[in-house]
């Protein structure tokens, strides 16, 4: 069975240039640190992004090798957070339909028919020694444990909180660094909600040219 992609447009030029091959890949830090006055910096804007976390409500068992202590430390987390400058992203969603044409403001949206074919015109117009993933983003809830995603860069980047599960995400992202390589995090405790000011010297983006891209897709217009 076929699954098709879906990419939200608030302007059409922007969807004939997608299917013109042109596909703006952004960092993680750009959507980590998005600031607009609108309704769309809560649809957009994640402020966890590259970044997983593991907060249980009770507190964080915290194990002292030093002093050969344990114990609950409550309002403390663990973060592993990605090199979010490093690793551009393309989102796309897993369905079509009007609540999220409304959330994204979209007057079209193109819709990817071929996901595999897609992905090899990407590999094919990104540079020769990036990295590339894909796939389904993974909404949960920070008091679970992240399993075996704390070692891997591209499923951290491919995690989000559950409150965005709405958007029902797949991305496609690459690295021209190391930065998707195993355990290539940085690992740490905190206690409370941070306030970090945003970093505008990491919202970078490269710009894809691809194949046409009018044999595998299909536009729709509101």
């Amino acid at each position: 069975m076929r699954h098709s992609l879906y990419r939200y447009f608030n302007e059409r030029k922007w969807a004939d240039a997608f299917l013109d091959g042109e596909m703006r890949f952004r960092s993680l830090a750009y959507f980590r640190d998005y600031e607009n006055e609108s309704e769309d910096e809560k649809v957009r804007k994640d402020d966890k992004e590259g970044n997983l976390v593991f907060g249980p409500p009770e507190g964080l068992l915290i194990n002292n090798q030093t002093q050969g202590t344990s114990g609950i430390r409550p309002g403390f987390r663990m973060e592993s957070r990605t090199k979010q400058a490093e690793i551009f992203v393309l989102c796309a969603s897993r369905y079509f339909s009007d609540e999220l044409r409304d959330r994204f403001g979209a007057v079209a949206c193109v819709e990817i028919l071929k996901t595999a074919a897609f992905c090899r015109r990407i590999q094919q117009a990104i540079p020769q020694n990036a990295t590339f993933f894909a796939g389904k983003v993974i909404y949960y809830d920070p008091s679970q444990g992240p399993e075996e995603r704390w070692a891997l860069p591209d499923l951290i980047a491919r995690s989000k909180f559950k409150s965005y599960e709405w958007q029902r995400e797949y991305r496609f992202l690459f690295s021209l660094t190391d930065a998707l390589a195993f355990e290539n995090a940085t690992y740490r405790l905190i206690r409370g909600d941070l306030e970090e000011a945003p970093k505008p010297e990491e919202h970078l983006d490269f710009q894809v040219h691809a194949k046409n891209l009018r044999d595998i897709c299909r536009l729709h217009e509101f």
